[in-house]
């Protein structure tokens, strides 16, 4: 039997959560569960592959945050372009301010020493730290202050 695709409707914000705890009960069950799709532009829902649409059921029967099981299925077309990413150009000039926005640096604000588009990667300079300091990041987890 071919899997197919399912939307279960969750608590906004607990996405991830709740898909952890979906695969733990999947594994403990030997459901016929294959994957848990846990989608940042879909705030609020969930996509579970699996055989049956009873196999969703028993899945989140009982589980905390899940409301319900939408009803019907997502064609593979659909599937497609929700899982399509789309590279985002991203250029810095040397000298801008940036704001870090993502990882151990997240809250500082920062200046452009060197920026590397093929790599996508910018050496920058801390400017919230009471030493300078130079960090080589990747270039996404920057925005222009």
């Amino acid at each position: 039997m071919s899997s197919k695709f399912y939307v279960v409707k969750v608590v906004g914000g607990q996405e991830k959560a709740v898909a952890s705890s979906l695969m733990k009960k999947a594994e403990l069950l030997k459901l016929s569960i294959y994957s848990i799709i846990v989608n940042d532009r879909m705030k609020g829902y969930l996509i579970i592959e699996a055989e049956t649409p009873g196999a969703v059921g028993r899945l989140i029967n009982d589980v905390k945050n899940v409301r319900s099981q939408l009803p019907g299925i997502l064609s593979n077309t659909e599937i497609q372009s929700m899982l399509n990413v789309s590279k985002v150009e991203i250029s810095f000039n040397q000298s801008d301010v940036v704001e870090v926005i993502n990882g151990p640096f997240k809250g500082m604000k920062a200046k452009i020493v060197r920026f590397d588009k093929d790599k996508r990667e910018a050496s920058i300079m801390l400017l919230d730290t009471p030493v300078q300091i130079q960090v080589t990041i990747d270039a996404s987890y920057l925005k222009v202050s």
